[in-house]
This record gives C-alpha cells, structure tokens and sequence, in this order.
C-alpha cells in the first residue's frame, strides 16, 4: 500500500478548536451587528421580546464557545494563568458596564457590593469569563435582582454573584473543590443545563493556586431573598 492510499489521521480535537475559535469570533460579530440595530431602534422597540431573546441567546452561545475553547486549551496544556494584582471593585465596574444594558432592558438590577480599596491577584480574563458565565445563569432564573460582592475571608477572595430566584436545586448545593466534582451534564435535567458552565468555572477557579491551596466553587441558597448564590474561592 503506498502512502497516498493510507488512512488520513485526524487530530479532530484540534480541528475542533479551530471551529470554535472561528464560531466564537463570527458570534461575536453578529452580536455586534445586533448591537447597532438595537441602538437605532426607537426606545419604544428595544424592550421587544424577540430582539431580548435573540441577544440573550446570542451571548449565552458565545460564552460556551469560549468555555468549550479555554477548557480544550486546560486540557491540552495551552492554557496558563496571567496573574496580575487586580482592583476588584474596578473589575465589577467592567462587568457591569458590559452587562447592564441588556440586563436593564429585561428589567434586571445588577448592583456591585465591593470595598473601593480591595484589590487581589487574579487571571482578569478568565474570571471575566467566570463571572460573564454565572450573570448569563442569573439572568435566566432572577426575579429582577443579580448583586456582585466581594470581601476576604481567611486569607481567600470571595468573589459571589447572588440573585433573587427561586434558587439551586438540592443536587446543586455543595462545594466544587475540583473540577472533577461535576460532569458536563450532570443533573441537566433539574438545572436546565449541561453543567458546562458550572464545570469552566470550577476549573477556573481551580487553577488559582497559591503554595499549596487551590481555588474553588461553593454555591448555596443564602442569595438575595433566598435566591441563588455561587461564590468562587481564591486563595
């Protein structure tokens, strides 16, 4: 047999981080796209329930992308952590000024509950991601309130993201030490989910160490009102 007739092999793994990579960029641009549209309506159209819904489900595809594209880098050792010393209160500053819009045009109140001089360091990018992750899981099951907080306790960041729905499921009510706790898919059925996200940001937060501790996902029901809380442990 020559080698023109042997089997091509295929690194599918990387061919489909390739694919995602370029999915995430041409979402990222049609959300753009809708941006603008948005921003020329008429204010009477831009609480329209189709233009929410299409945005919202546009970014929610967005944030799996870049969780599917971080998680194949985790595994296959591309990814490493930029720690850099970070001001906490302007880290929640970026976010909320990435997410109020759309949050305000579902009538959602994302608030920021952080000390102005508590600073930490941090993987700015990747928590981005986290907390983009657990705001787009808010939104979806919030009566109308998300709260950023942050504080230190014992010698960790604590960084939560409270809402004031109807809370976790009991499944969902533990602490993530690894990402090995949960399984893409994992209790889909009560969460309405895959668990995916909540797999990135425990992986995420694992990857924060500091001498011999590593970082962590706790969630609970002691959110606004009972809501949801998901609080992520940096040491």
């Amino acid at each position: 047999m020559s080698k023109e007739d042997l089997p091509i092999k295929l690194d599918f793994s990387a061919i489909m981080a390739s694919s995602v990579h370029d999915m995430k960029n041409s979402i990222q641009l049609l959300l753009g796209t809708l941006d603008e549209v948005i921003d020329e309506l008429p204010a009477e159209a831009k609480s329209h329930a189709k233009i929410l819904r299409a945005e919202r489900e546009g970014r929610r595809i967005n944030d799996q992308l870049i969780q599917l594209l971080t998680l194949y880098k985790v595994g296959d050792t591309q990814q490493s952590l930029r720690l850099s010393e970070h001001s906490v209160d302007e880290f929640f500053e970026e976010l909320h000024i990435e997410n109020y819009e759309l949050l305000a045009l579902r009538g959602i109140e994302l608030s920021i509950k952080c000390d102005e001089a508590l600073a930490w360091f941090f993987d700015r990018e990747l928590l981005k991601g986290v907390i983009n992750n657990l705001i787009t899981n808010a939104q979806q099951h919030t009566k109308n309130k998300i709260q950023l907080s942050a504080a230190i306790c014992d010698r960790k960041l604590l960084i939560s993201v409270d809402d004031n729905g109807p809370g976790y499921p009991e499944t969902l009510l533990k602490r993530y030490g690894t990402p090995h706790d949960i399984t893409p898919d994992e209790n889909s059925d009560e969460s309405g989910g895959t668990g995916l996200g909540l797999f990135f940001s425990a992986t995420i937060a694992h990857l924060h160490k500091n001498r011999k501790e590593s970082g962590y996902l706790k969630t609970s029901n002691k959110g606004i009102d009972g809501g949801a809380r998901c609080t992520i442990w940096l040491p």
